[in-house]
């Protein structure tokens, strides 16, 4: 199914679907698939159920739940997990229990989702080849974007097109010239839990890191996941990055 709800063909994957469907949206196509049914003297029954389902808070139409591409950080990518149980272990934790409870949410929390579908927010500085559609990741090529940010927000994102932001003739390696944008923001958790680089720096002359995290006990797997997670993440990148 694709973004605008519309079955179709997808590449690699087992089987087909019945022509009759292709294009055709989920309400649409579901009285076709009634009559393939039918035809195939496979239907045992069919009948309407009035039941509750999700609908958009904006314009109120239902919602189709659908897989997706998401970005995630590994848990298991060099370490990650362990660096982090064992930071947990480095912190007085008041109450007591609280080591406990969150050293249990990081030792069994899969791989994190960091990406999210919305129009607003944090964008992820990820280009795509529209030829191999091969992401461009190449810290050379993203590190002036970051920049761009510094100097003129984040916001530039959504101002410039691809090939404005990108280098003047920059290719992929398959040949092909013309990208696009990633769409995707970053979760507002991950913004949470980075939000301490903005108040602890010399612009406020408060050190780095705090002396104590204040937050109250729902946010164990919200404010503390992504604030513990991320503050692991740039010591490792610290210790990577110090000269020899």
């Amino acid at each position: 199914m694709d973004a605008a709800g519309r079955f179709f063909h997808a590449t690699g994957a087992a089987g087909r679907l019945p022509e009759e469907i292709i294009g055709k949206t989920v309400w649409e196509a579901n009285p076709i698939v009634v009559e393939i049914l039918k035809a195939a003297g496979a239907l045992a029954a069919i009948e309407s159920v009035g039941h509750s389902y999700p609908h958009c808070w904006r314009c109120h139409k239902p919602v189709i739940f659908r897989a997706t591409e998401q970005w995630f950080i590994g848990m298991e990518r060099n370490g990650f997990r362990q660096a982090a149980l064992e930071a947990i272990r480095k912190v007085r934790w008041i109450p007591s229990w609280g080591e406990e409870r969150i050293s249990n949410m990081i030792a069994t929390r899969p791989d994190w989702c960091i990406s999210r579908q919305r129009i607003w927010g944090v964008p992820i500085i990820v280009f795509y080849c529209e030829g191999c559609r091969e992401p461009v990741i190449d810290r050379k090529v993203l590190d002036p974007i970051v920049e761009l940010f510094r100097q003129h927000t984040a916001d530039i994102w959504y101002e410039r097109s691809a090939a404005e932001l990108l280098p003047d003739g920059f290719a992929c390696p398959c040949g092909c010239k013309t990208f696009s944008k990633e769409t995707d923001i970053l979760d507002v958790w991950f913004d949470s839990g980075s939000s301490h680089l903005a108040v602890l720096n010399e612009r406020f002359g408060l050190p780095w890191p705090s002396d104590m995290y204040l937050e109250g006990g729902d946010q164990y797997r919200g404010w503390f996941h992504s604030s513990l997670l991320l503050g692991v993440g740039l010591r490792a990148a610290r210790r990577i990055a110090r000269p020899r």
